[in-house]
């Protein structure tokens, strides 16, 4: 009541003044909460997206005439379907209405038509009489005016249009880097055929034959990735590997089984790569195997499987991704992801017999054909099946790994390259990163400001505070660079020297402070407070003393290679840019905050307490242990937060000072790679809306949930420590 009559008092415009200020000082103060959650709700938004299940719909449907259908497919733009028939007819057709385009006679009926892994739009066919031969659908687009027009077109890829392979129970083959494998299967002969210098337009010429006597007769055969193996699959589940590093003198690489002894397969498909192949059982599952290199060489293993509650009748592959749908004997399409171990969508599918089916290119659009001549279509909406949980947070089991890892591996010049997403290692890293920084910036800022705001004389801290205040504006991009470029090769070609300083200079210091003390009083009287000015030489020496002893050092001790004993006795790998490096700077440009925020804080405590606690006989230390730092300790803890939230949020010093890998592990001579830097690095790269782009609004969205939740422990632990040592 009397705070309001005072208030009263006040004249009117003085009132009108602070009711102006207070409103706008709390206008503010919603700004920056809405800003906040603005960003916050932003960056959901464009991440919501990557956690959203697959939806199918049953589209359009095409009414050719009746054939036996082998292959449905549809060009890159989906505007144009093939369907390739028993009767030896190709047909093509518009997918948007179903007009039929064109028609090619390939002038023989077929019995197999099998698309060219890692070539569009070519196949092998296969006769009854055991002739084998090449085509390849193209859709050259032609302009009239503003019309645009595509006119399909079919043709055989090699002069010489068929080749003799033979009765065979399977077949598959491989073209790429100008050399065409077949490899067939008759009973339990294995036959391999390599033509060399292969180029479209041109005769198949000079065959270099193998011949491989398998186990057992097989009635499956799919080429491995490249054509260094091949995968052959009997209905019975066994399974044998060839080694066709040598396709003229093949050599088996492992022999199984895929199901299990009372088990048969319903359907098997390689995935994307060729490395796995998807297994269906009759029991209702989908298993993922693929070869890993073991102790005792390399052996065909189970991955992953997934759940259909039904037999799978037919399996069919994305053609650039690692997902695959599957048809089941309840007519039921599932939608699965192989990394992320997704179960995405089930559609109940119309009545009909499917003997071909196909993923589109942008994997939108699911084709089937049916002998009775219709062609339908399903739209699917899947546009992030790879991510989960598990594939950002947990070890995934990637093809060609020995083991589940941790792993971020956002691109590659392969196609067969699957993205490996996990954030795990960006989080350690920017962890790791903030931890070095922090070990070599609290005990430096906060000594350094107890030192300047309760020793030092008055002089001297009207020099040396807005000194180091000065230093919080010098660009991070300057000590990222001095970071990369200078200090990451002094540290690698002294590295005994530098390890020696963390010897050196504490002995020297304490040596010469004792010394100090040996002094008559009134030889040191004069100096008091000015003491951090004296001891920079002393500094400096057991700096050039460090670096003298270091050759010294290294070769009495470490053999003279100190960074190859490190990693023979120690088992550490040494990178020139790594976690030392950055500790250094970026414990450099995080000082300036704490220390400021620190000697603040230090230095607001009122003076009746110092000289209280001194009058009651307590020294200097005494005041400063149990008066002066519980007093100030809710601003030094603030100052140690807000460093913390400095480091973790610093990009250009990590970009540049670490070689910006992401390995998981806390060896200091290793480099580490942010949340922060990857975000600098790979987002002018990623496309809009992809899935790359939304996983960095991720990391973004996790770096902000992150200081968040460090400046609100910072909080609730400030505000227990000003209640606790408020009232001294």
């Amino acid at each position: 009541m009397a705070g309001e009559a005072g208030l009263s008092k006040l004249p009117r415009s003085r009132r009108l003044v602070n009711a102006i200020t207070a409103r706008v000082v709390a206008l503010g103060g919603a700004a920056v909460i809405a800003a906040i959650a603005l960003i916050f709700f932003y960056l959901l938004w464009v991440v919501a997206p990557i956690f959203a299940g697959a939806e199918v719909e049953t589209g359009e449907r095409y009414v050719l005439d009746p054939a036996e259908p082998l292959l449905v497919e549809a060009n890159d733009s989906e505007e144009i379907a093939v369907r390739v028939a028993a009767s030896g007819t190709a047909t093509f057709f518009e997918i948007d209405g179903g007009r039929v385009r064109d028609r090619v006679d390939l002038g023989r009926e077929l019995t197999a038509v099998q698309p060219l892994a890692d070539q569009t739009g070519m196949y092998a066919i296969l006769d009854a009489d055991g002739a084998m031969s090449f085509i390849q659908a193209t859709y050259p687009i032609s302009f009239a005016g503003e019309n645009r027009t595509i006119t399909p077109k079919l043709d055989f890829v090699f002069e010489d249009a068929w080749l003799d392979v033979g009765a065979v129970d399977a077949f598959d083959v491989h073209y790429g880097n100008f050399e065409v494998l077949i490899a067939t299967v008759n009973g339990r002969q294995l036959s391999v055929r390599r033509y060399r210098d292969a180029e479209p337009g041109f005769e198949l010429e000079f065959p270099q034959r193998g011949q491989y006597q398998l186990r057992r007769a097989y009635d499956r055969l799919y080429f491995g990735p490249r054509g260094r193996w091949v995968y052959l699959v009997s209905h019975a589940g066994a399974v044998e590997v060839v080694d066709l590093t040598r396709p003229t003198a093949p050599a088996e690489l492992y022999v199984g089984r895929i199901a299990a002894e009372d088990s048969r397969i319903s359907d098997v498909a390689p995935l994307l790569g060729r490395y796995s192949l998807l297994v269906a059982d009759q029991q209702g599952r989908i298993s993922q195997w693929f070869m890993i290199r073991g102790e005792f060489g390399q052996s065909l293993e189970q991955v992953r499987h997934f759940d259909l509650g039904a037999p799978a009748r037919r399996i069919i592959p994305e053609p650039r991704r690692k997902g695959f749908a599957a048809i089941d004997a309840q007519d039921r399409l599932h939608l699965f992801y192989t990394t992320s171990a997704r179960d995405l969508a089930r559609h109940d599918l119309l009545p009909a017999e499917v003997a071909a089916a196909s993923i589109t290119p942008r994997s939108d659009l699911l084709l089937t054909a049916s002998p009775d001549g219709t062609v339908q279509g399903y739209h699917l909406k899947n546009e992030h099946p790879e991510i989960s949980f598990s594939t950002l947070w947990s070890k995934i089991w990637y093809e060609g790994y020995e083991e589940p890892i941790y792993s971020w591996q956002s691109s590659s010049a392969d196609n067969d390259f699957e993205p490996k997403f996990s954030l795990t290692p960006l989080l350690f890293g920017t962890l790791k990163g903030a931890f070095y920084a922090m070990v070599v910036a609290v005990p430096v800022a906060i000594m350094g400001a107890l030192y300047t705001a309760y020793f030092m004389a008055p002089a001297m801290r009207r020099i040396v505070k807005p000194g180091i205040e000065i230093m919080a504006a010098l660009p991070t991009v300057i000590l990222g660079f001095l970071a990369g470029l200078w200090l990451a090769p002094l540290i690698e070609a002294n590295l005994t020297a530098v390890m020696a300083i963390l010897l050196v200079m504490p002995a020297g210091t304490l040596l010469t402070a004792w010394l100090w003390s040996r002094l008559p009083e009134r030889l040191t009287r004069p100096f008091g407070g000015w003491y951090g000015l004296l001891v920079l030489p002393v500094l400096i020496g057991t700096v050039w003393l460090a670096f003298a002893l270091g050759p010294w050092i290294e070769l009495s001790l470490f053999g003279g290679n100190a960074q190859a004993w490190i990693l023979e006795n120690l088992g550490l790998n040494y990178d020139q840019r790594n976690a030392l490096v950055v500790g250094l700077a970026m414990g450099l440009a995080v000082i300036p905050t704490i220390f400021s925020i620190a000697e603040d804080a230090i230095y607001g405590v009122p003076t009746h307490l110092i000289n209280g606690s001194l009058a009651l006989g307590a020294t200097p230390w005494q005041t400063l242990m149990r008066v002066v730092i519980l007093t100030a300790s809710p601003g030094i803890f603030s100052a140690v937060m807000i460093g913390l939230g400095r480091a973790v949020g610093e990009t250009m010093i990590v970009l540049m000072a670490t070689g910006n890998t992401p390995v998981m592990d806390m060896n200091i001579f290793e480099g580490m790679r942010t949340f922060a830097a990857n975000i600098a690095v790979e987002l002018p790269e990623s496309e809009v809306g992809s899935t790359h782009y939304r996983i960095l609004f991720l990391a973004a969205m996790v770096l902000f949930l992150l200081t968040f939740v460090f400046n609100t422990v910072a909080e609730l632990v400030r505000q227990r420590l000003r209640t606790r040592y408020g009232n001294l």
